[in-house]
């Protein structure tokens, strides 16, 4: 069984998110949870945009317009919460006052 990038992907975010999900909840707080929360939630805007991506593209390779960009308004709209939660667990790592606030309130 071979597995594409797509699904390589996916597990490996989806193993992230559950783990530190796990984490976070029995955890105090502290910036190590902060950190923790940051790169949980980065994870998880993965994988749902691995999601996004690949039924873009089968839906581009049935010749779906319509749901193509739909899906591709999803994948922007994801996009933007990956982009802006990577920057707030790179910003968490480096001790930034901004970041010490919690990624799951």
């Amino acid at each position: 069984m071979e597995l594409s990038v797509f699904q390589i992907i996916w597990i490996a975010s989806g193993s992230v998110l559950v783990i530190g999900w796990l984490v976070v909840s029995f955890t105090p707080p502290s910036r190590n949870r902060t950190v923790i929360e940051w790169l949980s939630a980065t994870a998880m805007y993965a994988a749902i945009l691995t999601i996004f991506i690949s039924l873009a593209l089968r839906a581009h390779a049935s010749g779906h317009v319509f749901a193509v960009w739909a899906i591709a308004l999803l994948c922007v709209l994801f996009g933007g919460g990956l982009l802006v939660s990577a920057w707030k667990t790179v910003a968490a790592f480096g001790g930034e006052k901004n970041a010490q606030r919690s990624a799951t309130n």
